[in-house]
């Protein structure tokens, strides 16, 4: 942690500079703590605050430009790359698609706030067509917004945290350790959860056409991705459709007297 401040002290713009446009790029570099310290260091007059406020702005606007016309001209497969973390990936994907539908603004105000949307919003906007000067000025106020916040918290208690910074500093890196493990741990066990009391017989396609062309007691739910659903010339015949993460919303469409077949990527 010492060397940190005394490189925070040295390259503080440049180094909180590298550090934003990692964590907005998508990369597991935390910025956030850098900027705290940024303004920690500020109290001292070592750090000049409009030039960290500047880096850490350029920062993110350099690494969501990229991934805005990434999206806009590669479409929603760009997303599933943001999603793969996820237990359900199109559920991911079309649940972010529709609160960003219904509250643009707030949803990239916000974004940065939020672990894992500030890397999913730049190409959503993109795919979504959101315009070039809508979004520039967005992304401004939601950059501007994550930096003061960090820095501000620095500024705040600064002189509180520099004088126990190198006491604690071995404590927090466990406790980063030991998150970071619980998470991992906590979705392999939720996955094996799932698999074990959810997972389904799978059916092939002449078995299923011999029980739609035999009678009327199945039916077919298309949940299939939105990019595979809008890339497809054709449709199980009688299929409902109902996007991943909307599932639970439809649950009611659902006749329980007969077979239910699940279609999905």
């Amino acid at each position: 942690m010492h060397s940190l401040l005394d490189l925070i002290r040295t390259h503080g713009s440049l180094l909180v500079l590298a550090f934003s446009f990692l964590e907005n790029a998508g990369l597991p570099v935390p910025a956030l703590p850098l900027l705290v310290l940024a303004g920690c260091l500020a109290i001292e007059g070592r750090v000049s605050l409009s030039l960290t406020l500047l880096a850490a702005t350029a920062g993110a606007m350099a690494a969501d430009l990229p991934w805005y016309y990434f999206g806009r001209s590669k479409g929603r497969q760009t997303l599933y790359l943001f999603c793969k973390l996820s237990l359900n990936p199109d559920s991911c994907v079309g649940r972010t698609e529709r609160i960003f539908r219904s509250r643009t603004i707030s949803t990239i105000l916000t974004s940065k706030l939020i672990p894992g949307l500030n890397t999913l919003v730049p190409p959503l906007a993109g795919v979504l067509k959101t315009p070039v000067w809508k979004y520039l000025l967005l992304d401004l106020a939601a950059s501007l917004l994550w930096a003061g916040l960090g820095v501000g918290l620095g500024l705040a208690f600064g002189v509180s945290v520099l004088a126990h910074l190198e006491s604690i500093q071995r404590v927090l890196l466990w406790l980063l350790v030991v998150l970071i493990a619980i998470y991992v741990i906590t979705k392999f066990l939720y996955r094996r959860y799932l698999v074990k009391h959810y997972s389904v017989p799978k059916i092939d396609p002449d078995e299923l056409l011999k029980l739609i062309s035999t009678g009327d007691n199945v039916m077919v739910v298309d949940l299939r991705n939105e990019d595979a659903f809008l890339r497809s010339v054709v449709a199980v015949p009688g299929s409902m459709r109902i996007p991943p993460a909307e599932f639970d919303l439809h649950m009611h469409r659902l006749h329980k007297e007969k077979e239910i077949i699940l279609y999905c990527t």
